[in-house]
Order: structure tokens, then C-alpha cells, then sequence
């Protein structure tokens, strides 16, 4: 009996262990349930893995693969969070794969490669490119040198409808990590860690296209994203394939990016800022350094610590790998900053002749 509990003790400790330690390993036909915080969709379960590990809260997931069967939820990616760091319930249940963040792992790589292919398997995006090319293969390296493309779909020979075999989709997702909630808020300073830049700025004015204030460029919106400048959302339309003009709420702080290769109207609208990418200059893969003054980006805290100015603690966040951007509050506390960056694809369904996969940039 004295043996029996020390073994009970040992498992116990095991099972801790793993939940709050480094623990990469994926258990199949394993479900978490409950304790959800956000739900997401993946075309597999390490996809799943690497979306936890990005989210600012996740420690564990679920992910209902292809066979999944007591519904039609194939593909939802769960991403799940409890106090004690460890799920309250652990069932074996078929259809399921169960892990946990890799924010524990001393040598877990920070980029993100997802060498693998999925077919039969359509993987939706912002499609901004169409080729034909001989096989999947070629598709991929496709979407591999166009630094616009995260996502490719190639349609086989054995996809419904012929005209359309061959078909190369490149597909568009923002991945850079732009604050999902921008507020007006006084003694705030928000800012981005500088190691998210891509370029140097020290030309950006001799770049930038002039920005029209008071003027509206109405309709064409594909993409609605809090911004805190009119600069800013220049910069998010230059960095998206898609986008051909934008325009930029200054009272909502909502920055509109617009496609149409067809005609541009444009109105006069007080407080609305609009203008075009710049991606065509030799310098537009400026980032953003800018600090804002009484903006808060709230939301999304890794974590939290004190320092004596916003300079600080924009310094802080540049020197830690898991911060992309940060609020400063007047008096002291720093708010580091993280949002999923992996592509997440807005729809994933089982489709025949269709073969799905990602970039292999980070491979």
C-alpha cells in the first residue's frame, strides 16, 4: 500500500512537471476540455502548438483533426488557460490532439516553420496572386519568394473542375504584430519593440507619399485595423500585398485598407487622413519607431515591470525577445506586450484535389 501512494505521488509530480516545465511533446486522442480563451483555426496540430506559445496566456490546447467526428468543428484550434498552469481534466477522446506552450522550453526556436503540407485540405486567405504552375511543389517555392505570401492552395489533377487544375493561390495574412486595441488615453506612452523592424528609417521622409488630410478615399474596404496615426496605417498598407490606398480615421482610430485596380473617388472628410503604400521606394520597408504620446494599447500583457520613463521601457521591450510592443503608464509600470504572429487562416475545410500549405521562409 506504502509503495502504491509513492508511486500515485510520483505520477502526480510528473504530470505537474510537464504542465509547468518544457514538455513539446503532442498527446493524440488526449482532449483538454474547458477553460478556453480563445478559439482559432488551424490546419494542424502544431500550428495549434505554435499559436498557443505566441498567444500571451495560453499553457495548453486542444485541436480537433481531420477525423473528428461528433461534429462539424474539424480544424478548431483551442487555446486554453487555468491559474494553477495545468488542465483541471485530462479524457482520451478520438479526433483529438492535446499539448501544451513551448514558453518553457530553453532551446524552442522563436521562428516559425511549418515545412509540412496538407492535402485535401483547403486553407482560406486573402488571396492576392493567381499562377499556373506544374505541381504543389512549385507552388510552394512560389509563395516562398514573394515575401507578401504566408499561405499557398494548389489545385491537382484530381480537382473537381479541370479549367481550374493547376491553379497556384498565393494568400495574404498580417502577420506583423499590430496591437488588436488602440484607446486615447492621457499619461499613457505605447510604442513597438525596435527588433521588429525590417529596415532602417533614416530616409523615410524622402520616401513617403504625401498624406491627405481631410480627404476620404470611401469604399474598397477589405481589412478594418486599430491604428494609432495616419503614418501607421501607411505603413500597414504598404506591407500588405493587397492594399492599393487607405484611409485613416483619426476620431475612431481605425485605419481602412482598400483594394480596387478600377477608379478612386475620393471626398472631403474632416478628421479622415488617406494616402497610398509606399512600397515601391527604395526605403518602404521602413518599421515603425515612433512613440505615442497618451495612446494606450491594452490588452495582450506578457507581463508587467516598473521603470522610470517610457524610454525605458521601450528599451525594455526591444531587449526582450517575447515583447512586440508596450504601454507605459505615468508613474512607473511598463506593460510588455505579445499577439500571435503565425499565419491564422480564416477558413480550413476538407476539400479533394486541393494541397494547402505554408511558406518555408523560416525553415
Amino acid at each position: 500500500m506504502k509503495m502504491s501512494l509513492v508511486l500515485l505521488c510520483l505520477v502526480l509530480l510528473w504530470g505537474a512537471s510537464l504542465s509547468e516545465g518544457c514538455n513539446p511533446e503532442l498527446q493524440e486522442d488526449v482532449d483538454f476540455p474547458g477553460n478556453d480563451i480563445l478559439q482559432i483555426l488551424s490546419p494542424d496540430a502544431i500550428h495549434c502548438q505554435i499559436a498557443c506559445t505566441q498567444h500571451h496566456l495560453c499553457l495548453f490546447f486542444s485541436f480537433l483533426r481531420s477525423d473528428w467526428t461528433e461534429n462539424n468543428d474539424q480544424f478548431y484550434c483551442y487555446l486554453k488557460y487555468t491559474d494553477s498552469k495545468k488542465p483541471p481534466k485530462i479524457i482520451n477522446r478520438e479526433g483529438i490532439t492535446s499539448g501544451y506552450a513551448l514558453n518553457s522550453c530553453e532551446n524552442r526556436s522563436r521562428k516559425t516553420c511549418l515545412s509540412a503540407v496538407y492535402k485535401d485540405i483547403d486553407v482560406g486567405g486573402s488571396n492576392f496572386a493567381k499562377l499556373y504552375v506544374a505541381d504543389y511543389e512549385d507552388c510552394q517555392k512560389a509563395c516562398t519568394k514573394d515575401p507578401g505570401c504566408q499561405i499557398f492552395s494548389f489545385t491537382n489533377e484530381h480537382f473537381s473542375q479541370p479549367q481550374y487544375r493547376n491553379g497556384c493561390w498565393l494568400k495574404h495574412f498580417r502577420v506583423f504584430p499590430s496591437p488588436p486595441k488602440v484607446q486615447l488615453s492621457n499619461g499613457v506612452t505605447s510604442g513597438f519593440s525596435h527588433t521588429i523592424c525590417t529596415g532602417s528609417s533614416t530616409d523615410r521622409n524622402k520616401c513617403r507619399y504625401k498624406l491627405q488630410t481631410n480627404t476620404n478615399f470611401p469604399g474598397y474596404d477589405f481589412e478594418e485595423i486599430p491604428s494609432p496615426s495616419p503614418e501607421y496605417c501607411q505603413f500597414l498598407c504598404t506591407i500588405h500585398p493587397h492594399c492599393t490606398f487607405y484611409s485613416y480615421a483619426r476620431d475612431t482610430m481605425v485605419c481602412f485598407l482598400k483594394n480596387t485596380k478600377e477608379e478612386r473617388s475620393h471626398t472631403s472628410d474632416e478628421g479622415v487622413t488617406s494616402g497610398y503604400p509606399t512600397r515601391f521606394c527604395e526605403s518602404s520597408d521602413e518599421c515603425v519607431r515612433t512613440s505615442y504620446e497618451n495612446i494606450h494599447f491594452p490588452g495582450s500583457n506578457r507581463r508587467s515591470i516598473q521603470v522610470n520613463n517610457a524610454q525605458s521601457c521601450q528599451e525594455a521591450c526591444t531587449s526582450d525577445p517575447d515583447c512586440q510592443f508596450y504601454s507605459y503608464i505615468s508613474g512607473g509600470e511598463c506593460f510588455l506586450k505579445h499577439v500571435i504572429t503565425v499565419p491564422v487562416p480564416s477558413k480550413v475545410v476538407n476539400r479533394k484535389g486541393v494541397v494547402s500549405g505554408f511558406h518555408l521562409r523560416d525553415c
